[in-house]
């Protein structure tokens, strides 16, 4: 028999029926809204979340990582099989870091063109040494060779300090300090931990060559001239265009091996990209033991100078072709043409050179630069030129006159007439085609 509240507490049954009844409401009441905000939860949720509670499902891990992976566009992309997802992600992060040093080489590179304030080069120059530094450019690197020649003084020091800095450095805090325990090592003559110290550098980081080059200083302190210039040698393999070490291996050839062939090739490829290189001194020394270098020397600078009749000998593909980046790298020589060039043009328009004249110039380039007559292994980095003269001549034309479009027409019947004529009659064929032109 059930045992009621009455009869354990006879004398409050009645208060103690009310508050039961009292009780027993309120349950219901919450759980009536509990169930009512429950609804309007569900309501407004999305599908994605009250799918699984449909379901039967009350694990919310599931539910966090598909709401996070809702609007992932890379999860419906298929992955390349045994590529983690570490290795995705770094790959976009490095694709984003490419466009964005991309977009600031050019930023840079118009600031550098156009008619900008001293004081602008000079960010710009920073910038460019930044990236160069960070990422290794060679896109950075090229446009600061190709400021040392700028007319102001300050800005192509400026480009040399830049330059200096990015060889000498790397964008690695241990290897900086360890390169600094080298120097500071070769100081107080321990040549052989210093060099240990160097060895190390070169393994581990050989962007631009200058734990080489660190070597090659060890070396030469040690009195070991063939392990010196071996190094050299290899510095330049990393960084080609590096005119301090042309420099040093050039004054080694000369003073230890007496190769004063190389040596003047190696000062003169060196002022090529630094005209204010203080090596006068080493040049009259060599000059004054081989007496024909010094004709040969003179020839190619007249060969080079600047002249609305015909580009300079050193734009032309005989100076570029047999060296070693044409064909081992052709991207990074395509990249110091183009460099080249574009200063050449620049300075085309300094001249106010007119639309007959600019052809003219153009057309010869474009005939000597034809990629059908060199040899195979020379395809890629001839081709490359060929294509952007030709588009950059267009591109050119068209800023130049109004109807550069129609002379656009005649001037590529031309170079199809011209294109198997590749000597000076080709030449000379275009320039009378064009004075004929200009008489009418």
């Amino acid at each position: 028999m059930p045992i009621e509240t009455s009869d354990v507490f006879p004398s409050h049954a009645f208060l103690v029926r009310s508050q039961e009844s009292r009780l027993i409401c309120g349950c219901d009441r919450s759980r009536r809204l509990v169930l009512g905000f429950a609804l309007c939860v569900l309501l407004l949720l999305p599908p994605v979340w009250c799918g699984p509670f449909l379901r039967g499902q009350t694990s919310l891990r599931p539910l966090l990582s598909a709401r996070r992976n809702s609007n992932n566009p890379y999860q419906y992309m298929p992955t390349e099989p045994g590529k983690s997802s570490d290795q995705i992600g770094y790959e976009q992060l490095c694709t984003r870091w490419n466009r964005e040093e991309a977009e600031a080489v050019q930023r840079c590179k118009r600031t550098l063109q156009g008619d900008s304030t001293r004081e602008d080069k000079i960010l710009a120059l920073n910038e460019l040494e930044y990236w160069a530094m960070r990422r290794g450019g060679y896109d950075a690197e090229v446009i600061l060779i190709g400021m040392l020649k700028d007319p102001d003084k300050e800005v192509a020091g400026q480009a040399h300090i830049s330059l200096k800095k990015t060889w000498a450095a790397h964008f690695n805090m241990w290897i900086n300090n360890r390169v600094d325990h080298g120097r500071y090592l070769m100081s107080e003559n321990k040549l052989d931990e210093a060099f240990q110290i160097f060895d190390k550098v070169a393994y581990e980081n050989p962007l631009w060559g200058e734990g080489y080059h660190l070597r090659a200083k060890c070396w030469n302190a040690m009195k070991e001239v063939d392990k010196t210039i071996a190094d050299l040698r290899r510095a330049l393999e990393f960084c080609p265009n590096n005119y301090l070490v042309m420099v040093e291996l050039g004054i080694t050839l000369m003073d230890r091996k007496e190769d004063y062939v190389e040596a003047a090739n190696l000062f003169k490829r060196a002022l090529d990209l630094c005209p204010f290189l203080p090596v006068e001194g080493f040049l009259k020394d060599l000059f004054r033991k081989v007496p024909t270098l010094q004709e040969e020397w003179d020839a190619e600078q007249k060969a080079n100078e600047f002249s609305l009749n015909e580009p300079p000998a050193r734009l032309l593909p005989d100076a570029w072709v047999d060296r070693f980046e044409a064909t081992e790298r052709p991207n990074q020589a395509f990249l110091r043409v183009g460099g080249e060039l574009e200063q050449w043009f620049a300075e085309v328009r300094r001249q106010k050179a007119d639309s007959a004249t600019q052809r003219k110039l153009w057309s010869i380039l474009v005939i000597k630069w034809d990629p059908d007559k060199w040899p195979q292994k020379l395809k890629s980095f001839t081709t490359q030129v060929h294509e952007a003269l030709k588009a950059r001549r267009e591109r050119e034309l068209a800023k130049a006159a109004p109807q550069a479009i129609e002379d656009w027409v005649d001037d590529e019947e031309e170079y199809q007439g011209a294109k198997d004529e590749y000597d000076e009659e080709a030449v000379s064929f275009l320039r009378r085609l064009r004075s004929q032109r200009t008489r009418r």
